[in-house]
């Protein structure tokens, strides 16, 4: 059975998801905290299969609590759950490395089947903000060319390394995976931002999530 860690600084919010996780009878709940300073010292034990985390904690600065999460778990996945907009939060946790990201609000509902999807190495976002990537996608391909069509540009290679990105890999991790310097995977991911007419790493990492 696959382990969960559980970090929130709000107590009813973390109890309420190790009780949602328990009762499903599919995961174990191997701990959990409500301070990141602390979390982070226990993943670092317990090396769990997924880490359920909220976006920010309160000994931590904005999306500080995401990187380091992501940053102790790897290479292992991570679920953000929070009460920030969606539509706001969700690209960006994803750039960050996250795996998936709920709101709180859908959590009871959402929760296991987002973890579970983690587990099997996929991504887990909302339909809604999965359709505002295909969105951005969509209006970066020229006139009369489908994101498949520019797609079907790239070189084998280009393609492992869009795929990697959409996984969350750092430039690092592509290089050594693919048994590249990280400058080649730096030019890659040049010719690839060229060939799909994208303007930005974000928007890049958003094409590659898509195609997951």
């Amino acid at each position: 059975m696959h382990s969960v860690f559980v970090l929130d600084d709000h107590d009813i919010v973390r109890f309420g998801l190790e009780t949602l996780i328990e009762a499903s009878g599919l995961l174990r709940v191997v701990g959990s905290s409500a301070t990141l300073s602390e979390g982070l010292g226990r993943i670092a034990v317990l090396q769990p299969d997924l880490v359920i985390s909220d976006m920010s904690m309160d000994d931590s600065k904005g999306l500080d609590t995401v990187k380091a999460v992501v940053q102790a778990q790897k290479p292992r996945p991570v679920l953000i759950v929070s009460m920030h907009d969606e539509l706001i939060y969700a690209e960006q946790v994803l750039a960050l490395g996250a795996r998936g990201y709920v709101m709180k609000e859908n959590a009871h509902a959402m929760v296991m089947p987002a973890a579970q999807a983690l587990l099997r190495g996929e991504r887990w976002v909302s339909n809604v903000v999965n359709s505002r990537i295909l969105s951005r996608m969509m209006k970066h391909a020229r006139p009369g060319e489908n994101a498949a069509t520019a797609a079907s540009q790239l070189t084998v290679r280009e393609l492992q390394v869009l795929e990697k990105l959409g996984l969350g890999k750092t430039t690092k991790e592509i290089a050594f995976e693919l048994d590249l310097s990280s400058r080649t995977v730096d030019i890659h991911r040049a010719h690839i931002k060229k060939k799909l007419h994208l303007k930005s790493g974000s928007e890049l990492i958003a094409f590659a999530i898509s195609r997951l």
